[in-house]
């Protein structure tokens, strides 16, 4: 595919292979390196606190690393986390993809991102007005960005809550522990 071009949703899952991941990024297929078991890991416990953060509050639903939402821009994103009011969905019903931007997004960061490739991630969720949350697993650090204010970070011995979700709160000490 060259870049501006379309896609359909069966062209894309054709694209690949399993056990790759992928996203729709400019009118091309971008595929994303294999991660390491730290990172799975890691992904593991940040699931954890989700489903059961979204078993207290069922206004909320919860997805993995292979959800794919439709940014602004078009792309497709795959979040290695997400969260997304249960409002969005018409009927209650979950489709195939989402046709918009989930609410929250969690990545890990990974020795094998580039600068650009975050860049772009970043710059896509903030244009679509996702909160975003960065986990650099390395500094024991998160970032945690709001579309509409500055960045703020947080150190392992910090707890995580995010405006605009009530009730969240994650144990940075006990989640970079795990």
């Amino acid at each position: 595919m060259h870049a501006g071009t379309a896609i359909t949703w069966e062209e894309f899952l054709a694209a690949g292979q399993d056990g790759q991941r992928w996203e729709w990024v400019d009118g091309e297929v971008e595929f994303m390196s294999p991660v390491n078991l730290r990172h799975e890991r890691f992904l593991v416990f940040l699931i954890t606190y989700l489903g059961q953060f979204c078993r207290a509050h069922p206004e909320w639903i919860a997805f993995a690393s292979n959800g794919v939402f439709t940014m602004r821009s078009m792309n497709w994103r795959m979040p290695d986390a997400s969260l997304v009011r249960r409002t969005r969905f018409p009927e209650g019903q979950i489709p195939t993809k989402a046709d918009f931007a989930p609410d929250v997004a969690f990545e890990i960061l990974s020795p094998t991102d580039s600068p650009s490739q975050i860049q772009r991630k970043r710059h896509d969720y903030q244009q679509s007005g996702v909160i975003q949350v960065w986990f650099d697993l390395e500094k024991r650090l998160v970032e945690l960005i709001h579309p509409d204010r500055p960045l703020q970070f947080l150190h392992a011995d910090e707890t995580l809550t995010i405006d605009g979700v009530p009730g969240l709160l994650i144990g940075l000490r006990d989640l970079f522990s795990s």
